[in-house]
């Protein structure tokens, strides 16, 4: 087994552990009938296929297969292993794990990624101590002051700093028993030189923010330079185990939930850009921080609101980047605005000088991209020429020609004629020459065969019904080896060790045994889609001879090469014993 960790501890979070909730915090689900659907977290889709069951504690996707429970869904979104995830819902519902004292060997060795995330806890705090040393960190404070950060809005984000020292933060893990300085390079905070072969901090006199998933934990860091000769100005911890910058955005463990409720995302660049947004209780805000926009992220924005504000510096290379941007967020299916603020300001000088509600207002005012796109378009080409309105319709055709809606795309013509004087229907034309050169060709319609009855899998979903007088029946007349197919004996045998303990089976429990995620999706799939049987008893009754039939026929075949086998070796006397089982087997076959 994967753990050793008490049944009625892991049944005691489980029901702490409310699965929607939990589920939640990653994807926005909306209610349909008895169960939840929102968008998988699994793979990118348009249409929402990814079911949960709060009744059953259970999800699955329809699209992709992905299915668990509530112990699965942590260990998937958040990468960790099944006692790390454990861990971490224990934590969430207040629920003590025994001591390996207590209760025996219950964990492995700590992963990696746990160790990393535990050395990268212990740096933050000695960044923030850091900060607050009136002698080391006074400098980086006044720094941050005179930008307008309060101490507040500083211990929020956990802000720090990291002194000028080339092994500060070496000798402080060193003091905490992290001594491998492989791992620690490995873990992001300390780098190797190539021609002293030592090591020194990556990061020095910075001010540090630490890097945040959903839930808050650490996975990296970032460091603003606070004097003009230390370069580059931002530096960010490498990819490591646990930080992978092209699906990160800063500031989402805040933002998740005020994106939810109001349906809307502002989308920023900067660090400092979110952190004053927040500051002045804009909360639905999250950033990109020197990264171009990659549909990993787009994924996590879009498990919360499928609308969004691009607010980018009115920069050329903040404008490039929302342009860039806006082609990865429609075909995603994102519903895209943009803001573009006066010259010279982005989110954080503009709001510290004009307020919070002229932010908001300008927000409110902001302009679907593709109008602003179109419109700039115009202002940029000599529309009173042939050749300058036939740029126009160059660089904005192939963005129209990526809206899915026949409507939309149509009305963003008639826009474009408008405004660029140009004729509608040359447009429409060229429009379709576009649309159908840029739409994937959709695959031709294969000859279904209706798949042929499974009598295996109907015992299985027998199995899970939950009928103790069908179960008992199943548990006593096929054994786990008369099913042939390999993840329904795994489910089977799943299902009879809980039988043969006398525990309930449920869908979640049954879960938690279940090694192969592959079986694990099945199991999920066969509970949130399950088979309605009008005469159980007959149904297993007819399912039980048609698998061991099925079994015993595979049995002769067997017997029959091994016979055949013996009978060329000349090994007589057992091909003479294989003879008579054989016979004995075909006769039983026969009597049914």
């Amino acid at each position: 087994m994967k753990h050793s960790i008490p049944d009625h501890i892991l049944d005691e979070i489980r029901s702490r552990a409310d699965i929607v909730e939990i589920i939640s915090d990653v994807v926005q689900l909306k209610k349909a009938g008895n169960s939840m659907k929102g968008l998988c977290p699994f793979h990118s889709e348009k249409s929402p296929s990814f079911s949960v069951s709060p009744d059953k504690q259970v999800y699955h996707c329809f699209g992709c297969g992905a299915g668990g429970n509530v112990f699965r869904f942590v260990m998937e979104t958040q990468d960790l292993s099944f006692f790390e995830a454990v861990q971490n819902l224990a934590q969430r519902v207040h629920v003590t794990i025994p001591s390996p004292s207590d209760a025996g060997s219950i964990g492995s060795e700590p992963s990696e990624k746990e160790k990393i995330r535990k050395v990268n806890q212990q740096a933050r705090q000695f960044y923030e101590n850091c900060l607050s040393d009136p002698k080391m960190g006074s400098k980086a404070l006044d720094y941050l002051k005179k930008r307008g950060f309060d101490r507040e809005l500083l211990a929020r984000y956990q802000i720090g700093y990291a002194p000028s020292a080339w092994s500060a933060l070496q000798q402080n893990l060193e003091k905490k028993q992290f001594t491998d300085l492989d791992f620690l390079e490995n873990a992001g905070l300390l780098k190797k030189s190539a021609e002293r072969n030592n090591y020194y901090d990556r990061f020095r006199d910075r001010v540090i923010f630490p890097l945040k998933d959903m839930q808050g934990v650490i996975i990296g860091f970032a460091g603003r330079a606070i004097s003009d000769d230390n370069i580059p100005k931002y530096l960010n911890s490498p990819e490591t185990p646990l930080y992978k910058k092209s699906k990160f955005l800063f500031g989402l463990d805040i933002a998740k939930t005020a994106i939810r409720r109001e349906n809307h995302a502002l989308l920023v660049e900067g660090y400092f850009d979110q952190m004053r947004a927040v500051q002045n209780d804009i909360l639905n805000v999250a950033a990109t921080c020197g990264t171009a926009l990659t549909p990993l992220q787009i994924q996590l924005l879009k498990n919360f609101s499928t609308n969004v504000t691009l607010v980018f510096d009115s920069d050329a290379a903040g404008q490039a980047a929302a342009e860039k941007g806006f082609d990865l967020l429609l075909s995603q299916g994102m519903n895209v605005k943009i803001l573009c603020l006066p010259d010279g300001h982005d989110p954080d000088s503009y709001i510290l000088k004009f307020g919070k509600e002229s932010f908001l207002q300008e927000v409110r005012n902001a302009k679907p991209f593709l109008e602003s796109y179109i419109i700039k378009a115009i202002a940029q080409e000599d529309t009173s020429s042939p050749n300058g309105r036939a740029n126009v319709a160059k660089r904005v055709l192939p963005l129209i020609a990526q809206i899915s809606n026949s409507v939309e795309r149509v009305e963003w013509t008639k826009f474009l004629s408008e405004k660029a004087k140009l004729d509608e229907r040359a447009l429409m034309s060229e429009l379709r020459k576009k649309f159908h050169s840029t739409r994937p060709q959709p695959e031709l319609p294969k000859e279904t065969q209706t798949a042929p009855p499974n009598p295996e899998l109907y015992l299985i979903h027998l199995l899970m019904s939950g009928n103790e007088t069908t179960l008992r029946t199943i548990r006593s007349r096929v054994s786990v080896g008369e099913f042939q197919d390999p993840q329904l004996r795994q489910i089977a045998q799943v299902v009879y060790e809980m039988i043969d303990a006398s525990v309930p089976v449920l869908l979640d429990r049954a879960l938690d045994k279940a090694e192969d995620p592959e079986t694990a999706r099945q199991i999920t799939q066969i509970g949130l889609a399950p088979i309605e049987f009008e005469d159980q008893e007959r149904a297993a009754a007819d399912c039980i001879q048609a698998v061991k039939r099925s079994a015993a026929e595979g049995a002769i075949k067997e017997l029959k090469r091994q016979r055949n086998h013996a009978l060329e070796a000349g090994q007589m006397q057992e091909s003479r014993e294989l003879q008579i089982k054989l016979r004995n087997l075909e006769t039983a076959l026969k009597a049914g």
